[in-house]
């Protein structure tokens, strides 16, 4: 099961119908600051039932529909289509999940043509196992929250996010599913550290402990780390949580820190696992994170501040090789 469609009209900065296509693996979105990237992630997530104005980057609802300019009027409603395919094969069976809402504050779901009920809409977003992608989505703001986090609390917060009843059972979980995974991640990214995810327990309360042995013996915990190092070690740790929510795709919104030549390269390899099993949708400017793409959109702004779709193609050598920052 992979989203292979996309199509937004009304929404946010997005003044006409506009159409994106995925394949399965890396599909990649690019372009300058400020042209609407992050609204293309946004939709998806609104699409799937997200009511949370503040994950989506509003402050009050209004933001949801495009404002009006000079060319365009404001949008009277809002709409995005979601496409997900079975499988790559021509023949595969699709499945068209679709959102819209009016300024009048009428709401609708629907189910191919047919409109549903949200309760409807939400068992077959189960059925499909991407009930759990809402969670899945990464900003690049939102990078190091967990690492920042004193142990306890990053307990609290990953057992929140999983909504697992019991510590016992989120004990478990992290060493028996989460360590190895992000251990397994560590080594693409610090190759020549050495790290441990620990349950701790201080005065009763459980906590989650980080801790990475750098060249030279040296110890440092989480928040010990330098920048670049708390990114990458935070987003290894995210994306192995996310793994106990066999979620089928990750947003992941400009995620990559600020690296040298060689940790792009691990970079790379990194991105590589996750993808062998995941849809990985990501926001980039990295030239490193581009070279794995299967899909590559542009997004650019109408003079008048709307956003479009410049250019879509499947990534292959040629095109790669005449690709310049856009």
């Amino acid at each position: 099961m992979h989203l292979e469609e996309v199509n937004i009209e009304g929404f946010k900065s997005f003044s006409e119908k506009t159409n994106m296509g995925f394949q399965p693996g890396i599909g990649v979105i690019m372009g300058n600051n400020g042209v609407g990237k992050s609204n293309i992630l946004d939709a998806i997530v609104w699409a799937m039932g997200e009511d949370d104005i503040l994950r989506l980057r509003c402050y009050e609802e209004e933001e949801l529909f495009f404002s009006g300019s000079k060319k365009y009027p404001p949008a009277e409603k809002i709409q995005v289509e979601l496409i997900f395919k079975e499988n790559s094969g021509k023949e595969s069976p699709v499945i068209k999940l679709s959102r819209e809402l009016s300024r009048d504050g009428r709401s609708r779901f629907r189910m191919g043509d047919e409109p549903c009920s949200r309760s409807d809409f939400s068992k077959k977003l189960t059925s499909l196992r991407i009930e759990h992608s809402l969670k899945t989505i990464i900003r690049q703001e939102e990078i190091n929250d967990l690492i920042q986090l004193p142990p306890q609390e990053r307990f609290s917060a990953i057992q929140a996010l999983l909504e697992v009843q019991t510590e016992a059972d989120l004990g478990r979980h992290i060493r028996e599913k989460v360590a190895p995974i992000f251990q397994r991640y560590m080594s693409y990214l610090m190759p020549l550290a050495e790290v441990q995810l620990e349950v701790t327990s201080q005065n009763g309360k459980r906590g989650i402990d980080v801790e990475v042995t750098l060249s030279g013996n040296r110890i440092r915990r989480a928040h010990q780390l330098s920048g670049g190092e708390k990114a990458i070690t935070s987003l290894a740790l995210k994306l192995a949580v996310f793994h106990l929510f066999d979620s089928q795709f990750y947003l992941l919104d400009e995620v990559e820190p600020s690296l040298d030549y060689t940790n792009h390269k691990s970079m790379q390899a990194f991105l590589k696992d996750v993808a062998a099993d995941k849809q990985l949708i990501m926001i980039t400017h990295l030239r490193s994170t581009i070279d794995l793409a299967d899909t590559v959109h542009g997004v650019r702004t109408r003079f008048d501040g709307s956003s479009f779709m410049k250019f879509y193609f499947l990534m292959d050598e040629r095109l790669l090789r005449l690709y310049k920052c856009c």
